[in-house]
C-alpha cells in the first residue's frame, strides 16, 4: 500500500480510538462527580402516568440518577391516577398541572420551615402556579437539571443558586429552548447542514445546471434548480417523518443500537468510498443509475413549455432522490430515531424540528443555484472533491453511531456535539492535504519523466 494511504489509515484509527476513549472519559467523570458530591440524604419523588410516553421517556434518567448516586439518594415513584387518591392528592398539593414531575428534596435539614423555603426544587415543563407556602425553584425536567439539582441539594449550601437556571429557557415555534446550550437546536444545524454537503445531491444538482448553462437562460435554470430542490426537500421530509413514526413505538435504547449500527456501517463505506472510490460494495450513485439521470436532464433542456418544464424536473427530482436513498440514509435515520426521541419533544415539535433539518438541509444547495445562476460559470464537482466530502461525512456519521451505541446521552451535551463537527473536520483536512500533495507530487514527477 501506499505510503500516504497507511498515513492516513493510522490518522483515521487514532482519531477514532481517542473519540472511544473520551466517550468513556466523559461518562465515567460525570459518574465520579455525581458519586462524590457532598454529604446527605436526597429524596427524588417521581411522579407519573403509567400510559404517559414522555414519563416512559424520563424513567430511564430517574433509574440511571437512582444506579449513580446510591445511598445517597432515595427515589420514590408515584403511579398518578385517579384512582389512586393519595398519589394523585400528593401530586396536586404541589400544583403540578402535567406529568412527569420531578420534586427533589434534603431531608438532612432539621428545621421544617426552613428546609421548605430552602431546599424543594419542582422540575415540570409546563407553567406553575406557585404556592405562597413554599419557596420553590422551578426548572425542565431534564437529565442535565436533574444531576445539577441533587448536586445543589447534596452540597446543602443554599446561600448559592444552583446549577439549573430556567430563565435561560424561552419558547419558540420549536418549544421551549434553553439558550444556554442550545444542544438540539446545534445538533439540527450540524447534522442538516453535513447531510447536504454530500456528493451525490452535489453530483446530479451541479450536472443539472451544467446543463442548463446552454440555455444561456438565467429564467429557466433559477426555475429547474429551485423545483428540484424544493421537491427533494419535501422528499427528505416525508422520509424523516416516516422513520418518525416507524421507530416512535420501539424502546429508545433498541432504536439507538440499530441506528447506531446503520450509521456505523454507512460510516465506513464513506469513509471507504474516500480510499477506494468506485471499488467494491458503495453508497455512491451506480453507474447505470446516472445514465438514467443524464437522459431525463437533457430531455429538460430541449422543453420549452413552462409546465411541461415543472413536471419534468419534478419527476427528475423523485427519480434522483430515490437513487440517491442509500447514499444519505444514514443521518436522517440517527437523527430522526434516536436524537429527537432524546430530547422527550411533543409530537408538533418534532414535526417543526424535521422542517427546520429539511430547511438547513436545502440551504447550501440553494446557494449553489443562485451562485451559478447569476455568474453563468461552471463548476463540476471534482472525483477527488466528491471523495473529501465522501471522507467527512462518513467521520461524522460514524461518530454518531458509536456514540449511540456506547453513551447516547452525551449528544446532549454541546461541547461533545461541536467536538464531533471539528474532529471530523481537522483529520477530513489533515488526510486531504496530505493526498493533495502527494498526488500532486507524483503528477509532477511523471511530467518530468515524460518531458
Amino acid at each position: 500500500m501506499e505510503r500516504y494511504k497507511t498515513i492516513s489509515f493510522c490518522i483515521l484509527a487514532v482519531f477514532i480510538v481517542s473519540f472511544i476513549l473520551t466517550i468513556y472519559y466523559l461518562d465515567s467523570l460525570q459518574k465520579n462527580q455525581n458519586k462524590t458530591v457532598g454529604e446527605g440524604k436526597i429524596i427524588l419523588e417521581f411522579y407519573y402516568s403509567p400510559g404517559c410516553t414522555e414519563c416512559q421517556a424520563v424513567e430511564p434518567d430517574i433509574s440511571k440518577i437512582e444506579q449513580e448516586y446510591g445511598k445517597n439518594i432515595t427515589v420514590k415513584w408515584y403511579s398518578v391516577s385517579y384512582d389512586n387518591e393519595d398519589n394523585f392528592k400528593k401530586w396536586r398539593s404541589y400544583k403540578f398541572k402535567t406529568y412527569p414531575s420531578v420534586v427533589i428534596k434534603n431531608t438532612s435539614i432539621e428545621n421544617t420551615s426552613s428546609f421548605y423555603k430552602k431546599s424543594i426544587t419542582l422540575l415540570d415543563p409546563d407553567e406553575y402556579n406557585d404556592n405562597e407556602s413554599f419557596d420553590y425553584r422551578i426548572v425542565d425536567l431534564t437529565y442535565e437539571n436533574l444531576v445539577n439539582e441533587i448536586n445543589y441539594h447534596l452540597t446543602g449550601d443554599y446561600s448559592k443558586e444552583s446549577g439549573s437556571k430556567s430563565d435561560t429557557i424561552i419558547n419558540t415555534p420549536l418549544g421551549k429552548v434553553d439558550y444556554s446550550k442550545l444542544s438540539l437546536p446545534l445538533l439540527t444545524i450540524i447534522l442538516g447542514a453535513a447531510d447536504s454537503v454530500n456528493p451525490c445531491s452535489f453530483f446530479v444538482l451541479l450536472f443539472l445546471l451544467s446543463i442548463l448553462l446552454h440555455t444561456h437562460s438565467r429564467k429557466k435554470m433559477l426555475l429547474v434548480g429551485s423545483i428540484f430542490i424544493f421537491v427533494s426537500g419535501l422528499i427528505y421530509f416525508i422520509l424523516m417523518v416516516m422513520i418518525m413514526n416507524a421507530t416512535q413505538f420501539i424502546e429508545l435504547p433498541i432504536v439507538a443500537l440499530i441506528a447506531g449500527l446503520v450509521a456505523i456501517i454507512f460510516g465506513i463505506l464513506n469513509i471507504k468510498d474516500f480510499f477506494f472510490f468506485k471499488k467494491g460494495i458503495s453508497t455512491s450513485i451506480p453507474e447505470n443509475q446516472k445514465k438514467k439521470l443524464y437522459a431525463q436532464i437533457r430531455k429538460i433542456t430541449k422543453i420549452t413549455s413552462t409546465i411541461s418544464v415543472v413536471f419534468a424536473t419534478i419527476i427528475l427530482a423523485v427519480s434522483a432522490n430515490t437513487v440517491e436513498l442509500l447514499c444519505s440514509l444514514g443521518l436522517p435515520l440517527v437523527y430522526t430515531g434516536t436524537i429527537l426521541p432524546l430530547f422527550n419533544l411533543s409530537m408538533f415539535q418534532n414535526y417543526m424540528y424535521l422542517f427546520f433539518y429539511n430547511i438547513v438541509y436545502i440551504l447550501p444547495l440553494l446557494v449553489i443555484v443562485l451562485f451559478v445562476v447569476f455568474t453563468l460559470g461552471r463548476w463540476k464537482l471534482s472525483e477527488f472533491q466528491g471523495q473529501i466530502l465522501k471522507l467527512f461525512s462518513g467521520l461524522m456519521i460514524l461518530s454518531l453511531g458509536i456514540t449511540l451505541i456506547l453513551k447516547i446521552h452525551l449528544l446532549e451535551n454541546i461541547f461533545f456535539t461541536i467536538g464531533i463537527l471539528l474532529g471530523s473536520l481537522i483529520v477530513t483536512a489533515v488526510i486531504s492535504f496530505i493526498w493533495k500533495n502527494t498526488l500532486k507530487n507524483t503528477s509532477e514527477k511523471q511530467k518530468v519523466k515524460t518531458s
